[in-house]
């Protein structure tokens, strides 16, 4: 794109926001009804902003609202294998005496915007359910446009979404306030906590219940990891002790032990048999052990050879000195080793690999969702921050 043609479309987007500005301002203030809803001072953030214009390039329409719901065995899915889990039941007792009183619902969602745990005002239940705001329901910003839960997602700090800020006219009486739970022990964001309320029984407190309940979700989450380390730790020594190098893992990947080695905190989840590249081992196999894996070197750790053979099914093979494996991706993933590939050591964020994969820096989301994705099937082959083919690690390409 030429200088010329990038002015003009950086105008475009300007005039586009203050279209937006405007006409989230005009729904604020005609507001019925629309008590301490708004401060004085209200005016709509930019990342608000910016999300509507998503979901308008997105082809959202703002008179349908209808976000995606997963079925009961995904769902089932999701809550056995979400670390939010553990803290289930203790966010549901402390929200449970605040929804009543405050004409709240309250959800509690996975890093993919899925509502795993609900619970709403008896008052509310009907309203709630019949827009969605229920067990199973999807609220990402791809899904259901411009939310509390989508904002957060792409931000990771409690905020609060008013009525006329979201993008479906639906939820045009809906007072929202989130927070994201943060995993300590991986780094990730875990999920988020939100509540939801009608505008004229806004409560000004929300925002602070919504990071309150996330913060105490957060320390369960932290607690439980390291309890599952620590049995791990007692229960694997001797196993451990059997090898020469090796390191203990639980189902996570998180490193409760090692030996040998100077141990990462954690590296990506084991399978039964499979082999993977440990950056500081090479190519490893893991092996199933009471609550946890041993992962040790297949041989002696060297440079590592990629070969992408993007002839029919993409899949790459892996050489670690005298060890080879053979992993099948998806043609996204062979997509994303390409451009790693391309872009060297200084890698690539998330927003560009956004630009490259789908034109434009909208869909941050959807690429460390994906990344999260890949690094899942190949291991420390990929580092992140940004993402980059790890040190020593040489791809070459087969053509289609």
């Amino acid at each position: 794109m030429n200088r010329a043609a990038s002015v003009q479309q950086a105008a475009e987007m300007t005039s586009d926001l203050a279209d937006i500005r405007a006409s989230i301002i005009d729904e604020s203030t005609g507001a019925t009804p629309s008590p301490h809803c708004y401060p004085d001072d209200y005016a709509p953030p930019t990342p608000v902003l910016e999300s509507w214009l998503r979901a308008r390039t997105r082809g959202h329409s703002r008179d349908t609202h209808q976000p995606k719901v997963v079925n009961d065995d995904e769902l089932d899915r999701r809550r056995e294998q979400s670390s939010l889990r553990h803290s289930a039941t203790a966010a549901q007792a402390i929200v449970e005496s605040s929804i009543d009183d405050a004409d709240l619902v309250y959800g509690m969602f996975d890093a993919d915007g899925v509502m795993l745990w609900g619970q709403a005002d008896s008052r509310l239940r009907d309203r709630a359910y019949a827009l969605h705001i229920r067990e199973g329901a999807r609220w990402d910003e791809e899904s259901a446009a411009t939310t509390v839960v989508g904002q957060v997602l792409a931000d990771p700090r409690p905020q609060r979404v008013y009525p006329a800020e979201h993008y479906a006219h639906a939820l045009g009486e809906w007072y929202c306030a989130g927070a994201p739970v943060h995993d300590r022990v991986t780094g990730e964001v875990a999920g988020v906590i939100a509540f939801a309320g009608q505008m004229d029984a806004v409560q000004p407190a929300t925002l602070m219940l919504a990071a309150s309940v996330a913060e105490c979700c957060a320390r369960v989450v932290s607690d439980e990891h390291q309890r599952r380390l620590s049995r791990l730790r007692e229960t694997g020594r001797t196993t451990l002790s059997a090898f020469k190098t090796a390191l203990l893992v639980d189902d996570d990947g998180l490193v409760a032990d090692s030996r040998g080695v100077i141990a990462p905190t954690r590296i990506a989840p084991p399978g039964d048999g499979e082999m993977r590249f440990v950056a500081g081992l090479g190519v490893c196999i893991a092996e199933r052990v009471d609550g946890g894996w041993v992962v040790r070197p297949s041989g002696p750790a060297g440079p590592i050879l990629i070969e992408l053979d993007l002839r029919g099914e993409p899949s790459i093979h892996v050489t670690d000195g005298p060890d080879h494996i053979t992993i099948v991706v998806t043609r996204r993933h062979a997509q994303i080793l390409l451009l790693l590939s391309d872009a060297g050591r200084a890698g690539l964020t998330s927003a560009q690999l956004s630009r490259f994969l789908f034109g434009d820096t909208t869909h941050e989301v959807s690429v460390r969702s994906e990344m999260s994705r890949l690094r899942r099937v190949v291991g420390a082959l990929v580092s992140s921050r940004p993402y980059r083919l790890a040190t020593d690690v040489t791809l070459t390409v087969v053509p289609d």
